[in-house]
Order: structure tokens, then sequence, then C-alpha cells
């Protein structure tokens, strides 16, 4: 895969319209990665924990925008070098 995202930037997720932001992107190819479906959001969650996520589920990504911009921006460090969800936990964990 190793696909190249946009930096995610904190006020991104307070954006309505316009261009899509990364993180959406980003959150795509975490579902794809996991399987699609609850496999996928499985996973998507666990990289989001794995990447310094601190919100629960009823936590949004704008009440944590530091947080959230920080721990997209390592994920998308890491898609950019690897090709599976396995390679992309073992660049998480390191």
């Amino acid at each position: 895969m190793a696909k190249q995202y946009a930096e995610v930037h904190q006020d991104d997720f307070m954006k309505f319209g316009g261009e899509r932001p990364s993180y959406l992107d980003i959150e795509d190819e975490l579902l794809a990665l996991g399987g699609h479906g609850v496999s996928g959001n499985a996973f998507k969650k666990e990289a989001l924990k794995m990447a310094g996520w601190t919100g629960g589920a009823l936590t949004t990504y704008a009440q944590r925008p530091v947080v959230a911009a920080s721990a997209f921006n390592k994920i998308r460090e890491g898609l950019a070098k690897v090709k599976s969800a396995d390679e992309l936990k073992a660049f998480l964990k390191g």
C-alpha cells in the first residue's frame, strides 16, 4: 500500500465542507487494512490507540484535536512505509 497522505492539523476536525481532510482518508485506509466491516473498525480503533489516541467511543476527535492530530500523523507516517496491517502494528509499537 505505502500511500502518502497530507499532514493532519488540529483544525481539520472542525472543518465542514470544502476539501476532504486527510484524516478521513487515513481512517478509510485503516478500515481497508483491517478487512472492512467489524474487523476493519476494530483494527482502526486498535491502530489509533497504539498511535496515542486516548478518546473513548463517545469522544470526538474535535474534543481532543491535539491528541487526534498527533495519532493520525503517526499513522500517516507508518502508512507511507508499510504494506500490511501487521507491518503497521509493528511500526506503531516501535
